[in-house]
């Protein structure tokens, strides 16, 4: 198959310029024609082997990569002889090249992101000619569960890959007839998930268990190598020892994630006064907060590496070194559960959010899998946000909702987790039974 494209990039060219002088744009019979130029050409043709080829699309951040992870690891476990293919984002790209379920980790260029759907078609065919086409795939597989402009353009890249079985969700709130009529028509395989799945890493097997794989293994995992270690233990030295060392999580994807620096000031200096140390982990916009926590807190007690920019691998093996997480809800949170410590969350969503839009909250999706968590949510949602129902529980773009946390239900927190951590108390559904039951 290799070098023998046929007329497949033949036939976008002809559909644009007619576009171009008919200002039609007739996808169907563009996709019709993509189909039975990969049909002639042998791509939809089962082969002795069965599966050979299987392409696997994650279009997110760090922490949606990492839930993700059990799910790729299991499709690997059904087709132990396949080639893999893994599409991931730049940023995610470090982390996903250690991946050992995958034969290749490929890069979907940000830049290549449109809303543009003759843009989209474009993109989609540059990637496949430059890294798809080569292989003949049988399967592809999204893994991303919303709706937005990441998920088409993840949706015509699997179309236009030639895979004869292409399989996602479908999604809860915003397919509405037009989008999902064009959902249909670029995926084979469409499945509802079950309302009692509500976190992520549950959706995604039960995706892949759905399409008829077997699933034995529901854990989460996550990878970094030896000369990240020896990094990490050169930069955390003695720091700590005889003290429980926490993963202080200070920055988030959003202003509305995101504890005020203030009120962490006020709940760090107890638990240090308690017998913990901080590691403070943030990004670019978190350094000056980092170094405000630096100079009010005791020295000896922090270690600040923000200003580092340690990479998500050697964010890892640090993490590896330390007792538990402390934080907003961010990337750093999922490893943390990843490597099966103990997790303390502030969430944005209000205890009396009810999401009118979707049958999940955030927090109900993206809590800490497999581990001791505790999740700490205001009380009530503030008036301006509980007037506008947003999907995420807080709309605002400042620190809002999550505000309303006080630093003493951060401390009790941690005396608690500290019990547990002494006890050794497990009070988490580890197995995932009820899943592998269904």
């Amino acid at each position: 198959m290799e070098n023998n494209f046929g007329n497949l990039e033949k036939i976008v060219i002809d559909f644009l310029q007619e576009v171009i002088a008919t200002k039609i744009i007739d996808l169907s019979s563009l996709l019709k024609q993509m189909k039975a130029e990969f049909v002639r050409l042998g791509y939809h043709e089962p082969t002795r082997q069965g599966v050979e080829n299987i392409l696997i699309s994650r279009l997110d951040n760090v922490g949606d990569f990492i839930l993700t992870i059990p799910a790729i690891r299991e499709i690997r476990m059904n087709y132990p002889s396949a080639f893999i293919t893994l599409v991931v984002r730049k940023g995610v790209y470090p982390v996903a090249e250690l991946c050992p379920y995958v034969n290749e980790v490929l890069i979907f260029d940000e830049e290549s992101i449109s809303s543009n759907v003759l843009e989209i078609i474009i993109n989609a065919t540059d990637f496949a000619k430059n890294f798809l086409w080569r292989r003949s795939y049988d399967l592809a597989f999204n893994f991303r569960y919303w709706n937005d402009i990441w998920r088409l353009n993840t949706l015509f890249m699997m179309y236009f890959s030639g895979a004869p079985q292409r399989i996602s969700y479908i999604g809860e709130t915003i397919d509405v007839p037009q989008k999902l009529n064009l959902t249909n028509m670029l995926l084979t395989d469409l499945f509802t998930i079950p309302k009692e799945f509500n976190h992520d890493v549950a959706r995604n097997l039960y995706l892949i268990k759905a399409f008829g794989l077997t699933v034995r293994n529901t854990n989460l995992e996550f990878w970094y190598n030896k000369t990240d270690l020896y990094r990490a233990k050169n930069l955390l030295g003695n720091f700590g020892e005889g003290r429980i060392k926490i993963a202080a999580g200070i920055g988030a994807s959003g202003a509305p994630r995101k504890y005020p620096i203030e009120k962490y000031l006020v709940a760090f200096k107890e638990i240090i006064a308690k017998g913990a140390s901080l590691v403070l982990f943030g990004g670019p916009s978190e350094i000056d907060d980092a170094k405000f926590l630096e100079e009010n807190l005791p020295r000896e007690f922090i270690k600040n590496v923000v200003e580092l920019k340690p990479s998500w691998r050697i964010t890892t093996a640090i993490i590896s070194q330390l007792d538990m997480y402390v934080g907003n809800d961010t990337g750093t949170q999922h490893i943390s559960s990843a490597l099966k410590k103990p997790v303390i969350i502030l969430s944005r969503v209000a205890k009396d959010f009810k999401n009118f839009f979707s049958k999940a909250t955030e927090t109900q999706i993206y809590y800490p899998y497999q581990t001791n968590s505790i999740v700490i949510q205001p009380k009530h949602q503030l008036e301006a946000c509980r007037a506008n129902p947003y999907f995420y529980g807080c709309k605002m773009s400042t620190s809002h909702c999550i505000a309303q946390i006080e630093p003493a239900e951060i401390v009790d927190a941690y005396v608690k987790m500290v019990s547990f951590i002494r006890q050794d108390v497990k009070f988490f559904d580890g197995d995932f039974e009820k899943f592998l039951e269904k």
